[in-house]
């Protein structure tokens, strides 16, 4: 994984506030990086440091080109391929993240099926805005060595990721049932749905982790995040082709996520959902107005309750 620096610091943690800073400068010494870690901060950097590479079977074309390291982060063996995975920091806004994200268990739709998150900034703009110029430096960089134009900025106010809970795999198709077989025969929970046939196989949870007052890391469950806890998630870039019906091409690129570790709890405060306050706010001001209403007109038996019995 890469860390994406600022001019004044190889985490870009600097530009966090206080309490985040050392958060980040505790979790990774910045002295420790090697080379491939250090994410470019210019197109030159970046011609030095990846290259774009195609998968030879993809079976989606459209995704068939991959953002690689050009020096690898291991020695060998030397003829396998890296994708460049990035760390990105921020405060969790929406997510759904269970093990089988959004899938209502319609294997039709098991194509549609994806986990996803977004992040943002909680006002730490300078930090956010490194980051995502250092995203968008990479989003250029596909583009100018595939000569495919980008329709717009790529990543902006919050970043939105994904990550797909079924992988099509067109071969070795015997060999995946196989092993469907064996997967149902074996699940240990009871909830699990019955997963989609061949070619279709699930990817497994996604990696949820916390850190530890003493800096150790336990996994913990997707129901115990919150609304704006703050977040170190890895992530890889989605390289996709679009040609439309006016044979115009263009290249969009996305963030898969691959595993999210919580850094810090949100305060009462953050992990109250926007949308619950809204509603506290406008059932008091609906109970406010019903009282005054109750005032001006008061019920019929209040109305005489202080005149004489005949």
């Amino acid at each position: 994984m890469s860390f994406l620096p600022s001019p004044g610091h190889l985490l870009g943690a600097d530009l966090w506030t206080g309490d985040l800073q050392t958060i980040i400068q505790n979790r990774m010494p910045d002295h420790e990086l090697q080379l491939w870690e250090h994410f470019p901060s210019s197109l030159s950097q970046m011609i030095e440091w990846a290259t774009i590479a195609q998968h030879p079977s993809a079976p989606d074309r459209r995704r068939s080109h991959m953002l690689v390291y050009k020096t690898l982060p291991v020695p060998e063996p030397c003829n396998v391929l890296f994708l460049v995975s990035v760390c990105i920091y921020g405060f969790l806004d929406k997510f759904c993240v269970g093990d089988f994200g959004n899938w209502n268990s319609d294997c039709a739709r098991a194509a549609y099926a994806v986990q996803s998150l977004s992040i943002s900034s909680m006002g730490n703009m300078a930090a956010w805005q490194n980051q995502v110029e250092r995203l968008n430096l990479a989003a250029t960089f596909a583009s100018r060595i595939l000569k495919i134009p980008l329709p717009s900025i790529q990543f902006q106010h919050h970043l939105h990721m994904q990550r797909k809970v079924f992988t099509k795999h067109l071969s070795d198709l015997e060999e995946s049932r196989a092993q469907h077989v064996t997967r149902n025969a074996t699940a240990q929970n009871v909830h699990v749905p019955s997963l989609p046939e061949p070619p279709w196989e699930w990817n497994r949870p996604l990696e949820i982790l916390e850190m530890q007052g003493d800096g150790s890391i336990t996994a913990i469950h997707e129901v115990l995040l919150s609304h704006g806890d703050f977040v170190k998630i890895d992530t890889e870039f989605d390289l996709i082709i679009i040609r439309t019906h006016a044979t115009q091409t263009h290249l969009c690129v996305f963030l898969t996520c691959k595993q999210i570790l919580r850094l810090q709890s949100a305060g009462p405060s953050q992990a109250c959902n926007p949308h619950s306050n809204l509603r506290q706010i406008i059932n008091s001001v609906a109970t406010a107005y019903r009282n005054s209403n109750s005032d001006i007109h008061p019920k019929r038996d209040q109305t005489h309750a202080n005149q004489p019995i005949y």
